[in-house]
């Protein structure tokens, strides 16, 4: 299996390293990739990239019925998943602090955030 145009990727190359894009064509080996955030294009090798759309076919084709996320009872914290609804300038800064290694973990980050703030409103209602 090739590398294919739309498919998502994230860059290991020195220059753009961390950058995450989608691959806009492939001409004879060589990915023309459009980058999130700046929407520069850059040219790159399949060495170059690590590819997360390619390895999803290659395991939807090795392994079709497999189930997907840890498998039930192998919880190590209580989560729940919710949507947030973000201003994309303050996102693309997050994902740019992620890109340069600021932010290692989203969780923690969202979690260390919303447990401050709860710890504020609490102070201030305290107050009254």
């Amino acid at each position: 299996m090739k590398a294919e145009t739309g498919d998502k990727v994230r860059m290991k190359a020195e220059r753009h390293c961390g950058a995450r894009g989608i691959i806009e064509a492939v001409h004879d080996g060589t990915l023309v990739v459009r980058l999130d955030g700046s929407g520069q294009t850059v040219k790159a090798t399949a060495q170059e990239v690590t590819n997360y759309s390619l390895a999803a076919r290659r395991a939807w084709k090795t392994e079709p019925n497999r189930g997907v996320g840890r498998p039930k009872g192998m919880r190590f914290c209580d989560r729940v998943s919710v949507t947030l609804r973000i201003d994309r300038d303050l996102w693309e800064r997050f994902q740019a602090g992620e890109a340069n290694g600021l932010i290692e973990d989203r969780t923690a980050v969202v979690n260390a955030c919303l447990r401050e703030k709860l710890a504020e409103l609490k102070r201030a209602e305290r107050r009254r």
